[in-house]
């Protein structure tokens, strides 16, 4: 489950905790996974990622964050 993507990768993993401390009991437990994409024309951007997850549990916990006032996608890689 993907939670954030920035055009560095420190500013994935900042941006990560950020919201790991915001959303404690939804992101507290979990690692971030720093995955680099390179996006052609439009740049290279680090995706913050959690999980891997089945997809019935990463649309839980996406719907949970989302419900809290977060957001996410569910990634399919």
């Amino acid at each position: 489950m993907q939670v954030s993507s920035q055009k560095d990768e420190d500013g994935a993993r900042t941006t990560f905790k950020d919201l790991q401390t915001h959303y404690a009991k939804i992101l507290g437990g979990y690692d971030v996974n720093i995955q680099r994409a390179d996006l052609g024309t439009r740049g290279i951007f680090f995706r913050a990622r959690v999980g891997p997850f089945s997809q019935t549990d990463a649309k839980r916990l996406c719907d949970d964050l989302k419900s809290a006032g977060g957001d996410c996608l569910i990634a399919s890689n």
